[in-house]
């Protein structure tokens, strides 16, 4: 069933905008995020917040750092490089069991977005999860939200990391390139990726957490998130009021 607009940003970007705290940025007006595949739908209401202005209308100077992947870009607030990075509400928990102080500020979404699908050219009588023990299997970079999804989904199957070889391919023209050349048998990826592959029926999807409804049962319920409104960061508290903004925006389109 097409997704109709309305659909389509209703169930759009699952991210979580995170910092380190204390906030390193809370008395400057330039603030650098950084995300992992700016092009992906996943990253919509910052694009949008972007294009329409909304960050220079509360008077930043917002810098978005685009990387190969949701841990290059956390990685970049943990290095200093960057002050905040769009991602996967998990990296939060993971960070803090690390002792690395990361706080999760605004919700972006309610699903992970992330789809698991299998290669048409070199799986072409893909029958059952146990085929791909001793595969490559993309992920968008070793450690990201797409890698622990991979992970999680072949646990279930009862396939474990080291059974298959794990490739960072990317988010972008590089995981559509990989895919269609057979240089991966599987892999974990986000739209337009996905959308992309299974137009030309290059990809088989094997799970979708793409509706919310599909992605609780993959999980066995609601997946983790932040909850709105429990921001310590004056200078971004404006966040989730330009992150509806934006939603609605493009929902009027």
């Amino acid at each position: 069933m097409p997704f109709t607009r309305r659909q389509l940003i209703a169930s759009a970007a699952a991210a979580t905008a995170m910092c380190s705290v204390p906030p390193v940025f809370a008395s400057s007006k330039s603030v650098k995020i950084a995300v992992g595949g700016k092009a992906l739908y996943y990253y919509l209401p910052i694009s949008i917040a972007e294009s329409l202005g909304y960050f220079k209308d509360e008077g930043l100077d917002v810098e978005i750092i685009d990387f190969q992947g949701g841990s290059r870009s956390l990685q970049a607030v943990v290095g200093g490089s960057a002050d905040v990075v769009s991602g996967a509400f998990e990296h939060t928990l993971s960070m803090q069991a690390r002792g690395q102080a990361m706080q999760a500020f605004v919700l972006q979404g309610r699903a992970p977005q992330c789809v698991f699908a299998v290669s048409n050219k070199t799986m072409p009588d893909f029958k059952s999860m146990a085929e791909l023990k001793g595969k490559k299997i993309g992920v968008t970079a070793p450690g990201s939200s797409s890698h622990a999804i991979a992970i999680f989904i072949l646990r279930n199957a009862g396939i474990e990391p080291k059974d298959v070889s794990f490739i960072g391919v990317g988010a972008s023209a590089a995981a559509v390139a990989a895919m269609r050349a057979g240089q991966i048998d599987a892999f974990v990826n986000l739209d337009p990726v996905i959308t992309t592959l299974e137009k030309d029926n290059v990809i088989r999807i094997v799970a979708d957490t793409r509706v919310v409804e599909e992605s609780d049962k993959i999980f066995g319920g609601p997946f983790s998130s932040s909850k709105e409104g429990r921001s310590n960061i004056r200078t971004f508290s404006f966040s989730q009021k330009r992150t509806r903004r934006s939603l609605s925006s493009f929902t009027a389109l």
